[in-house]
């Protein structure tokens, strides 16, 4: 069972082409998707953020995507999938060919080795220096533009112990971690930065929003100020992946994993489990 496949449009290929636009632009999208049991955790969501990040960008969006997803999990177990979509080939210079084909990369991952404390007991958070730039038009999209998130990471491996890290943009508005959303309480109402300037809408993030409500569990889209996280009560990580990771320790305060954490962790632990 290959662990990588390619196609170019509907055709499989062995490589991706020198003149792949995702490879000279990152002009592109993709989706780190949790599977458990061969089945994937919250793949519809994947697939919602996916298509509305290629209507933004303008990628033709292929039907059979869903069918190749399907055939490549087929016989799998615990692991992660990506899927990773680019514009295909194209000329030198940044515009774009009026009829691209886009290329579909898909690839099998190992999980991450992640110690059962941190979902338990918590994490302890960091600092970033970089501030996020602030640009609407790819606020919110999983774009293949990754280059703020390399050097976030290479801060947040700066710091011994650190899990995760507070990342601010370029006006100190709090926006997400490093990989994951971030959810602050505060006298009983969860508040979730406004990502439309910048950052990453976590299919995580959207789902449980969306539960939240439902469960009339009071939550707030507003913005943050990393005042507004030493302030709170409790407060989370959370992606995909991984699930939610409470904060134990920042800076010069602590924190144990709340009620409203744990009710937080109740309802997405039937997303996770195992078929």
């Amino acid at each position: 069972m290959p662990d990588l496949r390619i196609w170019q449009g509907e055709r499989p290929v062995a490589q991706v082409g020198a003149n792949d636009r995702g490879l000279a632009y990152g002009d592109g999208l993709f989706e780190t998707v949790r599977v458990t049991a061969g089945r994937p955790v919250l793949m519809e969501q994947h697939w919602v953020r996916l298509s509305a990040g290629c209507q933004r960008l303008g990628i033709p969006e292929l039907a059979f995507w869903r069918q190749a997803c399907g055939d490549f999990l087929a016989g799998r177990g615990d692991g992660v999938l990506k899927l990773l979509v680019t514009r295909g080939g194209g000329g030198r210079g940044y515009l774009a060919p009026t009829d691209p084909q886009p290329t579909l990369l898909l690839s099998w991952h190992e999980l991450p080795p992640v110690p059962a404390a941190w979902t338990q007991d918590g994490i302890a958070v960091g600092d970033c220096g970089l501030g996020l730039a602030r640009q609407p038009a790819l606020a919110g999209i999983k774009h293949l533009n990754r280059l703020e998130q390399v050097l976030l990471r290479r801060e947040l491996a700066q710091q011994p112990g650190c899990a995760e890290a507070l990342v601010c943009d370029s006006e100190g508005w709090v926006v997400e971690g490093v990989a994951s959303n971030v959810f602050v309480a505060r006298d009983g109402v969860w508040h979730t930065p406004d990502l439309a300037a910048c950052g990453v809408r976590g299919v995580l993030r959207d789902a449980l929003l969306d539960a939240l409500l439902e469960h009339e569990i009071d939550v707030r889209v507003a913005p943050l100020r990393p005042a507004d996280c030493r302030a709170a009560d409790e407060w989370f990580f959370c992606n995909s992946v991984n699930g939610i990771w409470p904060v134990a320790r920042w800076r010069d305060r602590t924190w144990r994993p709340g009620p409203m954490t744990r009710q937080c962790q109740a309802i997405i632990a039937p997303w996770f489990a195992r078929p």
